[in-house]
């Protein structure tokens, strides 16, 4: 077990006595903790901050929500947080390897905040990062007090074991139900706003319309162009998407776009997602802004679509519908950004603080509800197939055994393929066992799936970028 030259020089000299335990390289801490049968409050993990006076590291337990705005108000800075591979470059330019953050202050030369919970009896143990990925280094919680003397020790993280599921999933999706679960979830500072969700959006009359097309089996390729050629943005936007795929193919009208480069039914998958999606005004960037949504929709989409194809025979999942399941599974987002747009705007700049946390408890602690909750409410209110509300409600449940779970299934297993190929940064990133199971696949046979979807980037970002374009009427 070595650790890097940094690390190493920095504890021996401060002649504090410490321990060193394996542990495998490439899971998370709390995945360590869990596996090490460690407290997740003894596991500490850092977040860098920055803001025009530099640096600072935040220190906490590794299950701990970092509160931001408690945080920048405490210091009086605006800090910005810095995303993975910012983080990730900081560090391995200090020696350390990639993804490895040691919760060393001194030693990197930039000053740190750590949180009070920290402070624990002298003789429990304080265990972090070696930097070498494979490694912990443990030390007393006195010890590690004294190593981080020059610290500034501050409250500024919340623990999200007391932040419990919304729901049990029996409770009727309702404005009542979802205002209850906000006061009782979400600290008072953040608990106004919400209702805002009390009403949703009216569906465009065209997805309206598109949504009867793709539901009747007999649509043709008529149909759909006696539609489309009736709104020239929609139009636009399928040619856009044809002529953006890398096939090169020679699109020189709406008919040929539709019938030689998209398809019939992926032409009403896409313009039904962006249709719904043009219901919605949210920020561009961000981890959960409008170009990273589409883009993981459109990743998601294609990686279903490819999961399906491999499933033993006989399958009875339509391709066509797993494929808008995937494309639709985050649409609780939009809704979120668009009703709450101040504080999605904080929920963006808490993803890039708390990479280490449940994605659910972040959601609760600043939104007060999760995404998936809202967005199989709109899916409901909209009408949309069954099998695309259970998916949207249930895909990130590992032990689903509601109506239509092969379909949530699937984007569950796909969410967690995603990170495979840097496409998000998941907080769990192991195939679900029972979900595998179920559907008869192999993680050989998941792992190809994703390799493919990995060939097909190029024509995926052009998708993407036809979705989240929107021609001018």
């Amino acid at each position: 077990m070595n650790l890097p030259h940094i690390v190493r020089n920095y504890l021996d000299q401060r002649q504090l006595p410490y321990r060193l335990m394996s542990c495998n390289a490439g899971d998370s801490l709390a995945q360590i903790a869990a596996q090490l049968a460690i407290s997740s409050r003894q596991m500490v993990r850092v977040a860098l901050l920055k803001d025009n006076a530099g640096l600072i590291m935040a220190i906490l337990p590794c299950s701990y929500i970092l509160d931001f705005s408690m945080l920048c108000q405490m210091l009086q800075r605006d800090l910005e947080p810095l995303y993975g591979a910012e983080t990730s470059l900081f560090f391995q330019e200090r020696g350390c390897n990639p993804g490895s953050h040691p919760p060393l202050p001194e030693a990197f030369g930039i000053p740190a905040l750590v949180d009070r919970s920290l402070t624990l009896n002298e003789t429990d143990e304080i265990y972090f990062d070696g930097g070498c990925g494979d490694t912990l280094v443990g030390m007393r919680g006195s010890d590690f007090r004294q190593l981080l003397h020059d610290a500034r020790w501050e409250q500024f993280a919340a623990p999200t074991n007391d932040l419990d599921s919304l729901s049990n999933g029996c409770q009727e999706l309702t404005p009542q139900h979802l205002t209850t679960f906000t006061y009782r979830y979400t600290p008072a500072r953040m608990s106004e706003g919400i209702e805002a969700i009390a009403e949703l959006p009216a569906m465009p009359p065209i997805a309206q319309q598109l949504l009867a097309l793709r539901n009747n089996p007999y649509t043709t390729l008529g149909d759909l162009l006696a539609l489309v050629e009736q709104h020239p943005n929609l139009a636009a936007q399928v040619v856009y998407c044809a002529r953006s795929l890398p096939q090169g193919y020679a699109v020189d009208s709406l008919e040929t776009a539709i019938e030689q480069a998209l398809g019939i039914e992926t032409t009403l998958n896409l313009l039904l997602g962006a249709s719904m999606g043009q219901a919605f005004n949210i920020p561009a960037d961000g981890p959960m802004g409008l170009h990273a949504f589409w883009r993981h929709s459109v990743y998601c989409a294609a990686l279903v679509s490819e999961l399906v194809n491999i499933l033993p025979e006989p399958v009875s999942i339509k391709p066509g519908l797993a494929y808008l399941c995937g494309l639709l599974r985050d649409f609780g987002y939009l809704v979120l950004g668009h009703s709450l747009p101040a504080r999605f705007f904080i929920f963006n700049r808490f993803l890039a603080a708390n990479q280490n946390v449940s994605l659910n408890a972040l959601e609760r602690y600043v939104l007060g509800v999760e995404h998936w909750h809202i967005g199989a409410w709109l899916m409901h209110a909209w009408q949309m197939p069954e099998e695309v509300v259970a998916a949207v409600r249930w895909h990130h449940s590992e032990d689903c055994t509601q109506a239509h779970a092969e379909y949530s299934n699937l984007v569950l297993i796909a969410d967690r393929l995603l990170p495979h190929i840097g496409m998000v940064e998941e907080r769990r990133h192991r195939l679900p066992a029972l979900a595998m199971f179920t559907l008869g696949l192999a993680r050989d046979q998941a792992l190809e799936a994703i390799a493919r979807v990995e060939s097909s980037r190029a024509e995926l970002d052009a998708l993407a970028e036809a979705l989240r374009w929107v021609p001018e009427q």
